[in-house]
């Protein structure tokens, strides 16, 4: 049960990271927004989602896989925040 406690905070501080690159203006949409339109938020996820693909061609380490597992769940929880 520890191991998805760790994953939890991990994705809440994920969410606390996105909204700083928000505020530092280093993107420029936050899913959580509900005025977003849902195809921006899918393209958003989809990104992160092909990073998770590349992670796995590649062949990279499992923290980087987890890593990048960690941003897809952080973008589906601002998106289901905005609904």
């Amino acid at each position: 049960m520890s191991d998805a406690i760790d994953v939890c905070i991990k994705v809440l501080n994920e969410r606390r990271r996105q909204r700083k690159l928000y505020v530092e203006g280093k993107i420029t949409h936050r899913c959580e927004d509900p005025t977003v339109t849902s195809g921006h938020k899918l393209s958003v996820l989809t990104e992160e989602v092909g990073e998770v693909a590349r992670a796995l061609n590649d062949n990279e380490p499992k923290e980087n896989l987890k890593a990048e597992l960690i941003q897809v769940a952080a973008v589906a929880v601002a998106w289901a925040e905005s609904l």
